[in-house]
């Protein structure tokens, strides 16, 4: 059983995460600034902004293991305030970090994100040595951390892992997402109001959470960073289709007035290789069940 501290407890991503620890009978505290979604959870109300609170969490309940999903979500969070956004993100880690190197944790996952690397287009997958680019400010925090890790890799006893996310969907989600916009429109039978896009590899919640804890418990890693997303390019049209399979269909309202984001395919045999890294859910799969967890909520 190991001790694992998961920050972004209540978020998203950590509480899928969170939930598949406890499964597996690892003793789990979650950390962040909002209450815990499970009010039976191991939970402390905080953030990352004081390194020794930080210290005296991680002695206090002997965290062995760390995964990172907490701080600023994406880049449609705090849009207008850069400089939170990497005191956040970039400070915030950067206190976990120093924390974790002084209490004798084993393993530090960090939940990166591919929009470090900014937009992009290749026709073949890319893999982890493609340049760092960002366009936002938060493609800039999670840049600047990657950075960090990549000077600190296999100089500090941590041992360290980014997973490079593309852009997480499912039930739940709180911030704006176009998958969420497109499944609401076509429950709705209202136009969905889109940026123009190329198509773009997606990953689904329930496969992005078994990535980073698969990933925080392997001994076959061989590199630093993994991407982590389902192995197919969709496009808006494909979402709004496997929509409507399950609702009504959904006219795309291309916004041409906002600039045009690109994101090819990715390379996940790393990920494969390494930790077993093996995605189910397919947009058709991952929209329908979106689809049934909204109507649900509307009964």
């Amino acid at each position: 059983m190991a001790r694992v501290l998961v920050t972004g407890s209540s978020g998203f991503l950590g509480r899928a995460v969170s939930s598949r620890l406890l499964a597996a009978g690892h003793r789990v505290t979650g950390l962040d600034p909002l209450p815990p979604p499970d009010a039976e959870r191991r939970h402390v109300t905080d953030d990352l902004s004081d390194s020794g609170r930080l210290r005296e969490l991680l002695a206090a309940e002997s965290v062995t293991h760390i995964i990172h999903s907490g701080g600023v979500s994406g880049p449609m969070v705090l849009a207008n305030n850069p400089d939170r956004v990497i005191a956040i993100n970039v400070g915030g880690s950067l206190n976990l970090l120093q924390a974790a190197l002084a209490s004798g944790v084993k393993t530090f996952i960090y939940c990166s994100s591919v929009s470090a690397l900014g937009d992009f287009y290749e026709s073949d997958p890319i893999g982890d040595d493609y340049p760092l680019r960002p366009t936002s400010a938060y493609g800039c925090s999670k840049a600047a951390v990657d950075m960090v890790l990549r000077g600190l890799w296999r100089r500090v006893p941590l041992d360290l892992c980014s997973l490079r996310f593309t852009s997480i969907y499912g039930p739940g989600r709180q911030t704006s997402f176009v998958v969420d916009d497109i499944v609401t429109a076509a429950l709705h039978g209202s136009p969905a109001s889109v940026a123009p896009t190329t198509d773009w590899p997606y990953i689904y919640v329930d496969d992005a959470a078994d990535a980073a804890v698969a990933a925080c418990f392997s001994d076959q890693r061989q590199q630093l960073f993994y991407f982590i997303a389902y192995p197919e390019q969709v496009t808006l049209e494909d979402l709004a289709n496997a929509a409507a399979n399950d609702g009504t269909p959904v006219r795309l309202a291309v916004d041409n007035a906002r600039s045009r984001a690109a994101r090819g395919p990715l390379d996940i045999g790393p990920a494969q290789r390494d930790f077993g890294f093996a995605p189910k859910i397919d947009h058709h799969e991952g929209i329908n069940r979106m689809v049934a967890a909204q109507r649900k909520l509307q009964a």
